[in-house]
Order: C-alpha cells, then structure tokens, then sequence
C-alpha cells in the first residue's frame, strides 16, 4: 500500500505525520516534493491519496484518482459546481472508491462526549445553541488567495460549526440569517456570525480577529446545560455538563478537562483507513453543506 499527498502546505505537511514512510508527496513549489506534477506519479501504485490543494485544484485532481479506484481524503471544503457534483456522482456510482472530506473537528474528545450527552437526552429540549470558532490568521491571508473570495472565512471556520452541529443534532438548517459581518483588515470578511431558528435557535460566530485561538459551545436545553471550552490542540479543552435545579437554584456540574496534544489526525486517518475497505462516502454532506453556503449568503 503506497499513500498519495497532493500539496505539501500547512494540512499536507500535518497529513505526512501520520503515513511513516510509505507515500510520496506532490507539490508544484516544494522542493522536497517527490513530483512536481500528478502525471508523474506511477498511480498503479497508489492506494490512498490527501488532497491538500486550494479549491479551485480539487475537482480535476478528484476525477484523476477516482477514475483509477484510488481511496480519497480531501481537505474541507469540497465546494464544487453543479456539473462537476454530477461527475463525481457518476464516478462514484461505477467506481468501488472512497471519497472522503476531511472534518477532524468530528474526533475531538470533548466534540464525541456532547454527543453521547446529547444522544441521551439529558438535555432535554433544546432551547439554544451557541457555537463559536476564532484564531488570529488575518494577516495571513492577506494577499492570499483565501482574500479573493469575501465568504472564505465560511470556507474555512464556519464550515467546521456546520459540520459540528450536524454531527450533535443530525440535521442541517434549511435558512439562516446573518447576525453581521465585518471587514476589519481584509477585502473579504474576517468576522462573520449568522444563524438559524429550525427547531432551535443556533448562532453560529467565527472570527480570524481572535488573536488567541478559540472555540467555544453553549448548549442549552429545559433539563440543563453543556458547555465546552477549547479544543486539544490548544490545550486545555473543557467540558462542563450542568443539571438543572428545579424550581431554581445553583445547578450540580460535571467537569471534565482534556490535556492532551491533537488526536484528532491519528484518529480521522485510522477511520478514513477503516471506511476505505468498504468503499464507504460522505460526499453527500458536501451537497448539503453547500445548500447551506448558499443559504448562509
């Protein structure tokens, strides 16, 4: 089994860490690259292949190794157009490959624990969800192709709450609102919070004017309350279940604090292995995810 890295930036190095010694790297401006270009690549010898590319490389590098049964994971987002879904769709149906999108936020410990709690009803109802997701990388985009398109900070940040929310409540908004937007530094937007009303009210905040790296989730339901506080790979993650005291009171709490480095890319990497063997997709939440940009726009 030989994996496949196409782009070596910022996820395709993180992708690297975790395939020892068996793969080979592609990158047009990386020097310790082992191609320069994908025609290069002996295919027939790959099994698995990380797209770490920009958006507008995706979809031609997709059909490539879809069309040679090549096991796929690729970076979030995958947006594409409407005729270039339909392709991958054909593809996959006469294909046995698996086309898989990255969301490693899905494998936080603390992500997974809400969702047992969740699962279990001990919330209740469902009043209020409040999810947030801020760092500081404005500058960084600065003059990058991220600055190019004004809603990339919901390409990048705001796709993650979507994916999460999913994830917890098994369902996606069908219309959202935006609460505002702002552009401090950038020509696109740095801050942008929206929500939606569908069954419960969920604001949905994310920022690149955060100069500390935050996310941030308050649920609130008529039986209590969850909240966590920080992911592992900014250390301590925090999650907080509160009970509620009937008729009012101070509630009985839960804490349970993780310090650990990032697992989530051990882990999202032995699933996408795991998922592979039977040919399994997530592509459909992309089409899903999508609606909901364009809803959110």
């Amino acid at each position: 089994m030989l994996n496949l890295v196409v782009g070596l930036g910022v996820q395709g190095n993180k992708r690297v860490k975790y395939l020892k010694n068996d793969y080979v790297t592609v990158d047009p401006i990386v020097k310790s690259a082992d191609f320069k270009n994908l025609s290069e690549v002996p295919l027939n010898k790959i099994t698995h292949a990380y797209i770490c590319t920009p958006e507008n490389q995706k979809f031609k590098i997709i059909k490539n190794l879809l069309n040679k049964n090549i096991n796929i994971l690729v970076e979030k987002p995958l947006i594409l157009k409407k005729k270039e879904d339909q392709e991958v769709l054909k593809i996959l149906r006469k294909k046995k490959s698996t086309l898989y999108t990255a969301y490693n936020h899905r494998f936080e410990p603390n992500i997974v624990k809400a969702k047992s709690i969740l699962y279990k009803k001990k919330l209740g109802k469902i009043y209020l969800v409040n999810l947030y997701y801020g760092n500081g990388t404005s500058n960084l985009w600065k003059n990058n192709w991220r600055e190019k398109n004004k809603y990339s900070i919901i390409y990048d940040l705001g796709v993650h709450l979507l994916d999460i929310f999913h994830y917890w409540f098994n369902f996606y908004p069908k219309k959202f609102k935006t609460n505002f937007s702002t552009k401090n530094e950038l020509h696109c937007f740095d801050f942008f919070s929206f929500y939606s009303k569908e069954n419960f009210l969920c604001n949905f905040s994310t920022s690149i004017i955060d100069w500390k790296n935050t996310f941030k989730a308050d649920i609130i339901g008529s039986k209590g309350s969850l909240h966590i506080d920080c992911l592992c790979k900014w250390g301590p993650s925090k999650l907080s279940f509160r009970k509620r005291r009937l008729p009012s009171g101070k509630p009985s709490e839960s804490l349970i604090t993780i310090k650990q480095g990032d697992p989530t890319w051990e882990l999202e990497e032995k699933y996408f292995k795991k998922i592979s063997k039977k040919s399994i997709t997530n592509f459909e939440n992309d089409l899903i995810i999508k609606k909901c940009i364009k809803g959110i726009k």
